[in-house]
């Protein structure tokens, strides 16, 4: 797959292409994502506040033969990463931007990262290059 350099000079190299966000309406407690779950009001099934009655939902997208939630991954520049910068890479003169982090991944493999499309309903992957 193709490997990029990124304006901090994180190299990462491309593992997917455009994959389609999903939308589960229905979820059980069966689910292997139930704790990514969220109410009308976006609170998760470990809250107080989560109230199940006015239906539930669940984003996530396959890969692999596995399923991510969209909350499994973290927006690179919130408190939770340190604010550290989104990571931008130029590719035939187009600014691309990679958002998000994954993490719940192994502790000792390479980190994941996704590049979201401009409306938020594809996801992109790529893992870091270690030198």
């Amino acid at each position: 797959m193709k490997e990029i350099t990124c304006t901090d000079g994180t190299k990462l190299r491309r593992i997917s292409r455009w994959i389609k966000l999903k939308q589960n309406y229905n979820p059980t407690k069966c689910n292997s994502l139930w704790d990514y779950v969220s109410d009308s009001a976006g609170y998760h099934p470990y809250s107080d506040k989560f109230n199940p009655s006015d239906g539930l939902y669940l984003d996530y997208f396959k890969f692999k033969g596995k399923t991510y939630a969209l909350d499994q991954f973290f927006c690179i520049g919130s408190a939770f990463l340190g604010g550290v910068p989104h990571m931008y890479y130029d590719e035939h003169g187009k600014l691309g931007v990679i958002g998000t982090l994954y993490m719940d991944g192994p502790i000792f493999g390479p980190a994941i990262y996704g590049e979201w499309d401009e409306y938020c309903e594809h996801v992109r992957l790529y893992e870091e290059v270690r030198q």
